[in-house]
């Protein structure tokens, strides 16, 4: 099987096979060599030939390569912020409607509220049986 000539491009720009950036920059990449097409088509009046085209392949530097990469993760980054602004109010609604119910985050106030409450006058209880002997017997203790 004879070896065949292959553009590079495509392996400078995707990484990986779940490279969605890749893939985007590899499109614009597409992209640029068919407007090039098209004016080549019209400034020569001819298609491109081999070697042109193989040209037009190689001319592309890590610089303006990088460039296409960046370009992808800014659409990239525009779609998703896009799609969260579009999915922003059902996930909000959806939020509140399996949020948990009104009466649990009531409960979630008041069980504390009233644990302390329940504790306060226990411990007022407690102070008007034995005094404040535990404020005398802490005095006499400061003072031994």
């Amino acid at each position: 099987m004879a070896t065949t000539d292959h553009n590079p491009v495509f392996d400078q720009l995707v990484r990986a096979s779940d490279d969605i950036e890749g893939f985007i920059a590899y499109g614009l990449y597409k992209q640029a060599k068919r407007e090039w097409l098209f004016e080549h088509r019209a400034r020569e009046g001819r298609a491109p030939t081999v070697a042109e085209l193989r040209g037009f392949s190689r001319q592309w530097t890590p610089t303006t390569l990088q460039a296409f990469r960046e370009t992808a993760d800014s659409a990239l980054s525009a779609y998703a912020q896009t799609a969260l602004e579009d999915q922003t109010p059902s996930i909000e609604r959806d939020a509140l409607l399996r949020g948990r119910p009104l009466w649990k985050d009531v409960m979630i106030g008041v069980v504390p509220a009233l644990s302390y409450s329940v504790l306060l006058v226990i411990a007022a209880f407690l102070l008007k049986i034995f005094g404040n002997d535990f404020l005398d017997a802490l005095g006499t203790f400061a003072r031994d």
